[in-house]
Formats: structure tokens, sequence, C-alpha cells
């Protein structure tokens, strides 16, 4: 081959190449338009993202730089993209990003955990004041561009944290007042909740008021009890009215103790029932007077049977009834004016205390047994034919108190049929011990 051919043979050579070269330099130059592309419409995409996001949010590089931020994050901290774009995040706004805990987020925290959520920061800006800021940080890396990138979202939580103190202070507020309640004292919701009690209702279960909130009742009472104080509480909501209640407790020593409660509902400004505000006092004490008072306005204090008034008013309950026949026994002491004049008046009151005893143990509970004068006795006894008051008068008789000669009782039995012959069967059996006390006295 003559130097011609070589020269030629050597120019088509490289000619192929240099062809090669440009096409591989134009498929180069696709992929590179094709990338740029791609990478073009993937920041649209996630601009779009951003732009969705409700909360200020903005796109770093790796050196902090930002990349992009959403329309949210211009409005709160009135900043433009002018200002924003391209600047290191601690340079914004005259450096008031340049915030302590902010740093600690991105050198230390950042770098070793890729997802940090709920990072709390409090900072005075100069425009907009002081802020209370909620930071969720992720940083992604995309391998296929070698590039790192963190995503900053920010919650301004600054009226939460307003809420949550006033919340914080009324609820401080309620305690107190319902610390300076000296009965047991609670708040419920519209749930039935408790929201707060004082000491002396914590005291009660053992526990502190910290641990009753949030429990209802079936977590510290009983079942039974549970259910009524349930029913109270969805009655007091119902009528959104303040509502008194009376009960009788057996506590673990088995004592009754009585309480009055009140409850009282509480409402939203439009008038609806959010909770109620509970009062419980002990009025045991005061029970306990009342049922003496009661005890003593019925009952004889020397004998401790019925006295004359309650037997009247039975008489009269009696005849409005329809337990007839009722039959009647009155009953007089022999002897007491003697007893009383020679041996003295606690003689003759022990002579009264005998002979109640002798008559009572005879007669059934329901049967009235009454002291109705100085030594006289009267039994009233419903749903009773006459030979009944008869045997439990033989029985007195026959006692060994009376045979032995320890004490003497005249007695007289009357029965009356309907209400209209109570009167004259009251009369009648009167006229009977009369007349058994004379035959007696012979």
């Amino acid at each position: 081959m003559n130097d011609y051919d070589k020269t030629k043979a050597q120019l088509v050579h490289e000619i192929t190449e240099l062809r090669k070269r440009y096409a591989a330099l134009e498929k180069t130059a696709r992929e590179c338009k094709q990338l740029e592309t791609e990478i073009q419409d993937a920041r649209e995409y996630a601009e779009n993202i951003v732009e969705t996001v409700r909360e200020p949010l903005v796109v770093l590089n790796y050196d902090l730089k930002i990349l992009t931020a959403n329309h949210s994050f211009y409005d709160t901290f009135k900043v433009t993209p002018d200002e924003t774009i391209g600047y290191f995040i601690y340079d914004l706004g005259n450096r008031q990003w340049d915030i302590p805990k902010l740093r600690v987020l991105f050198e230390e925290i950042l770098p070793h955990d890729t997802v940090f959520n709920g990072y709390e920061v409090e900072h005075d800006f100069l425009d907009i004041g002081r802020k209370t800021i909620l930071l969720n940080a992720r940083q992604i890396f995309r391998e296929d561009i070698g590039s790192h990138i963190i995503l900053l979202a920010m919650e301004d939580i600054t009226e939460r944290k307003v809420a949550e103190e006033r919340i914080s202070e009324v609820i401080r507020q309620q305690q107190a007042i319902l610390d300076n309640i000296p009965n047991m004292a609670w708040l419920k919701d519209r749930k039935g909740r408790y929201v707060a009690v004082n000491d002396p209702f914590s005291k009660a279960f053992g526990l502190t008021p910290e641990d009753l909130a949030g429990k209802s009742d079936y977590d510290i009472y009983p079942p039974e009890r549970a259910d009524k104080y349930r029913e109270d509480f969805k009655n007091v909501m119902a009528t959104g009215t303040r509502t008194y209640f009376e009960e009788s407790i057996v506590d673990r020593e088995g004592k009754i103790q009585y309480v009055e409660k009140i409850e009282t509902p509480i409402f939203n400004d439009s008038g609806v029932a959010i909770g109620i505000i509970g009062i419980a006092h002990d009025v045991t004490s005061r029970k306990e007077v009342e049922v003496r008072l009661r005890h003593d306005s019925t009952h004889d204090m020397l004998t401790g049977l019925y006295n004359r008034a309650f037997f009247d008013g039975e008489l009269e309950r009696l005849a409005h009834g329809r337990m007839f026949p009722v039959s009647i026994v009155m009953a007089d002491v022999n002897g007491l004016k003697t007893v009383n004049d020679t041996l003295g008046h606690e003689a003759g009151d022990d002579l009264i205390r005998l002979a109640a005893r002798i008559i009572l143990r005879v007669f059934r509970a329901k049967d009235i047994v009454a002291r109705i004068g100085g030594d006289e006795f009267a039994v009233l006894l419903p749903g009773t034919a006459a030979t009944v008051a008869e045997e439990a008068v033989g029985r007195i008789v026959n006692c060994p108190e009376i045979t032995t000669g320890q004490v003497s009782i005249a007695f007289g039995i009357a029965s009356a049929e309907n209400k209209d012959q109570l009167a004259k069967a009251l009369k009648l059996s009167d006229e009977r011990m009369y007349r058994d006390k004379s035959d007696q006295k012979d």
C-alpha cells in the first residue's frame, strides 16, 4: 500500500472515531438534557408539594442554604423570596434565625438522626414578636446525584401554648377553689369523668387528686353505687338544674354514714351543659340528732315504749285503714301510789319499767305498745281479733313477775270490726280495765 492509501485509510479511521465521539457527545448531551429536565420536573414537583403544606416549610441544601420555601413561610415570618432563597438559614431577617436551639438541631441532632419531630423552639423575632415554634426536620440523601437536602417544617404553636397556659391557670384556680371547700367536692366533664377533686374527696379513696383525674364512678365505686351516681349525673345534665340528693352509706366498719349531695350543672357560652360541680356533706351527726329527736317525740322517756301522742296518731291512722278487726288492750299498774308514798318515786319508776317489759314481750313487733299515762298502758293490735288479744293478756297474767306478786296489773280488752266501732272499743277496753282493777282490789 502506498503512502496515499495509508493516509486515506488513516483519515477514514479518524473520521469514524470522530463520528463515534460526536455520537457519544450527542448521547451525553441528550442524557444531560434529559437529566436536567428530570431535575427540573422533580424540583417543580417538590415545590408543588411544598406549596400544598399548610404550615411554613423550607428546603435547605447540605450547607443550610435555602433552596425553596412555601407561601406560608413568607406570610408567617414576613419575608420575601428575594430575602430568602439562597441565603443561609441563620442569616434570614438580619440574623433573626441565628437561634441557639436551631443550631443544636442542625449541627448536633440531624447528623445522627435523619428524622426529628416535635423540636420546640421559643424565640423573640424582631418583626413578628415572641413565637413558640414546633420544628419537624427530615434529612434526605439523593444517591443518584449525591446530594443532601433538609426539609424543615414549622408549626406556630404560640396561640396553643397560650391557650394551654390559660387552661392550666383555670385548672389551678379550680383546684384552689375546690381545696378551700371543707367538704368533698369534685368537677366532672360532660362524659361523667372527674376533671378535678379536692383533698377530702381524694383522701376518702386513699389517692391523690391527680390519680383520680380522668376516672369515672365505675373506676372508684362498687357497681351498684356507680350505677346510681351515673343516673344522678345524667339527670342533672338532662334537666340543667341544681339537684339535691340524700343517701346513707355503710362504711368499712359497718357504720352508717348519711350524706347530703348537691350537684350543679356547668354551662358553656351557648347554654349547653358541659359538666357538673358536686359537693357532698357528711350529715351523719345531724341525722343522728334528728333520729334521737324523732324517737324522743314518739317515745316515753321512762320505759322506751311509744308515748300518748304516737298512740293517738296510730289510732287515727288505723281508723282510716283496712286492718280490721283492731283489738285494744288497756292496762293499769295496781298500787303505784302506795309504792311511791312508802318506797319513793324511784321505786315507783322501777315498778313502771317492770310492767312495761312484761307487757312488751308478749306482743308482736307490729303491735303498738304505749305508755299513755303515769301508770296506764295501751296496746293496739291491728288485724287482730279479741281472742288473740285475750291470749296475749293471759300470758302476762300467768308470767312469774305477776304470779309471785312483784307487780299487779289490771287489763281491759275490746275489739272493733270497723272504724265506726273504734272509739267505742277504746272506751269499752278502758271501762273493762277499771272494772278489773276494782275486782282485784276487792
